[in-house]
């Protein structure tokens, strides 16, 4: 893996799940009835995006030629991450019917289902597991 792919890759998972976390937080104010799915994958999308963060540091710190498994993980599962994140992105953006609603003082309605979120956040788990195994592995 490129040293500089890499990054690039941890750095575009970082900035997009930062957009995703920011969308979630303008509906939360607005869907009284999502709020606990809403603090779900808002959790998952902080500790993500904190992983990848720390991630980031190992990578560009001394002993980041020790790190054999995490880089082929690494720019795999940034690649991944960022695809999903993007694609919720643009669930999560306000359509422009949305947009007009909220311009006259009305509620947003939280786009995703009870079933949706526990999708996603099943799927941030897995991402979130590889990373920390392939960390964990380095470390041995």
């Amino acid at each position: 893996m490129d040293p500089l792919s890499g990054a690039a890759s941890v750095i575009a998972v970082v900035q997009v799940a930062g957009k995703v976390w920011s969308l979630c937080w303008k509906y939360y104010s607005d869907a009284q009835d999502a709020k606990p799915d809403i603090d779900r994958l808002m959790g998952y999308v902080l500790a993500l995006q904190n992983l990848f963060q720390h991630v980031q540091a190992l990578a560009k710190g001394p002993g980041a030629a020790k790190l054999v498994a995490s880089k082929e993980l690494l720019e795999g599962t940034a690649l991944e991450l960022e695809r999903e994140f993007k694609t919720l992105q643009k669930i999560l953006e306000p359509g422009k019917r949305q947009g007009i609603l909220k311009s006259f003082g009305r509620r947003l309605k939280w786009p995703l289902q009870k079933e949706d979120v526990e999708k996603i956040v099943q799927l941030l788990e897995r991402h979130k597991t590889t990373l920390i195994t392939a960390m964990n592995c380095d470390q041995m």
